[in-house]
């Protein structure tokens, strides 16, 4: 512990989050949760005597410029588009990617320097819309960034704009990866992409806080879903080849259900209720849509027999390891970081990417038998404990030492 005398340790994360705290001190309920790890993380952080903890995130709320300290933690949240534009023309014309978001790297340099940090660290380089702070750092402070995901391995969209909003992303995480020195990851497939971006790169291992081993699957929860979906809706998490997959299923299972869970776009979900219709499983979906907090999501998914995530690319997602701690068993692509959790024993069922008919016949496994559904979810319970539970605060703060060091 420090002594009286000796200097808090003063760090800067550059991020971005919705806490159901945040929800309160700006009286917006109806704010959905994003980022929960963010949240989970700063947790272990209030009234810490030896760190001074600066959060600088963009405010999603009212879009102002606002700085309070609640339980020893200073909150520094700025304005992320100009409000003397409607936000619909502002995000319509793209101002933000053509200016290469200019004015939002000013702000948050101007913030920073202010709060004048020992260390800077930056959680996600894919989201311009803070990662772009740190370019200023990257030659003159110490600074870490942990990666949560590459942007760069998304699926390039059709539509011309998609591609701009795309392209403005991949261009200022490029510059991030390429030009910071420290990373954090948390599982090997992360050090071998950065290596290929960054020769240099030197690695700081620290996983994110899970809160869900609290709300293991209760073994007399009635099923209420066959099939659980629950991550972001989009084509490259794999939801349209689930669909067939649910399709190719109901020829064995005529009553078969599936719950999707998330965010999507108005016009992406059209789509897919089309597909559902041409594919004769309208009766067999739920679209839940984008639930309130983490933890109604878990209650949602512990009704279901199957977590499926046909993912096309995916560090280690948050919805398997979710689902490991929940004790539902997973079906996903073999893609990415995804078969580390079978090292050593084989703790979710895996598909080559795009083996629709495997992948049907993976779930279809599970859903016939119930013994091996529950091995399955004990054995990838247990992994869980050993691969996810680490003291992250240690982990975190031994990076910062060596890194300012």
């Amino acid at each position: 512990m420090n002594s009286p005398t000796m200097k808090k340790l003063k760090v800067v994360w550059l991020c971005h989050f919705v806490s159901p705290e945040m929800k309160i001190w700006f009286d917006k309920p109806e704010q959905k949760q994003s980022a929960p790890w963010i949240d989970n993380l700063i947790q272990l952080f209030k009234n810490d005597n030896n760190i001074e903890l600066h959060i600088v995130a963009p405010n999603v709320f009212n879009n102002k410029n606002i700085s309070f300290s609640k339980d020893g933690i200073y909150y520094h949240f700025y304005t992320h588009y100009l409000n003397i534009i409607p936000r619909k023309i502002y995000n319509y014309f793209l101002f933000r990617e053509i200016t290469k978001f200019h004015s939002i790297k000013n702000r948050i340099h101007k913030i920073i320097n202010s709060i004048n940090p020992d260390i800077i660290h930056l959680h996600g380089a894919e989201n311009p819309y803070y990662s772009v702070g740190i370019l200023p750092f990257l030659s003159k402070s110490p600074t870490l960034v942990t990666i949560q995901g590459f942007v760069r391995l998304s699926v390039i969209p059709k539509s011309k704009r998609a591609a701009i909003v795309r392209n403005a992303r991949v261009s200022i995480e490029d510059k991030i990866l390429k030009k910071a020195e420290h990373f954090g990851v948390r599982v090997k497939y992360m050090e071998k992409l950065m290596l290929e971006i960054n020769p240099k790169a030197k690695f700081h291992f620290h996983r994110y806080i899970t809160d869900t081993p609290a709300l293991v699957k209760d073994k007399n929860l009635e099923s209420k879903y066959d099939c659980v979906f629950f991550a972001r809706i989009v084509k490259d998490k794999g939801i349209e080849d689930l669909l067939e997959a649910i399709s190719k299923i109901k020829n064995n299972i005529p009553e078969v259900s599936l719950a999707v869970i998330g965010p999507v776009s108005g016009l992406y979900k059209n789509y897919l209720l089309n597909k559902c219709n041409k594919l004769n499983i309208t009766k067999n979906v739920s679209f839940l849509g984008f639930l309130p907090t983490e933890s109604d999501v878990y209650k949602v998914a512990s009704t279901a027999k199957v977590s499926v995530l046909p993912t096309y690319h995916e560090i280690i997602s948050g919805t398997i390891v979710h689902s490991m701690f929940l004790k539902i068993p997973v079906v996903a692509y073999n893609v990415g970081g995804i078969p580390e959790v079978n090292d050593e024993v084989e703790s979710v069922f895996l598909v080559e990417k795009h083996d629709i008919e495997g992948l049907a016949n993976k779930i279809l496994l599970l859903l016939e038998s119930e013994s091996l559904r529950n091995k399955l979810a004990e054995t990838a319970f247990n992994t869980a404990n050993k691969m996810f539970i680490t003291d992250v605060k240690s982990d975190i703060l031994n990076a910062y030492n060596k890194i300012i060091s």
